[in-house]
């Protein structure tokens, strides 16, 4: 059962971490379902690391992954 949604987002490397959201990141992708925290910050970077956006890490930009417990993010419509 997956119990987690996985959201990834893409942020300029001049902007701090701690400020990396979905309002201020460059990209926000919706990533793979998973059953675990874990499992969610690994498949949304493979997932990520195999398009288009992936070549542009490092080079000005980085890599957010959020895992949200799906059942609480429907409940507030903040899935992508």
């Amino acid at each position: 059962m997956d119990m987690f949604a996985t959201v990834i987002l893409v942020c300029a490397a001049a902007l701090p971490q701690r400020d990396c959201n979905r309002d201020t990141a460059v990209d926000v992708v919706a990533g793979p379902a998973a059953s675990s925290p874990l499992g969610c910050g690994f498949g949304g970077q493979a997932m990520l690391a195999s398009t288009a956006l992936g070549p542009e890490l490092g080079e000005g930009r980085y890599l957010k992954v959020l895992c949200i417990d799906r059942q609480r993010a429907q409940s507030q419509a903040r899935l992508p």
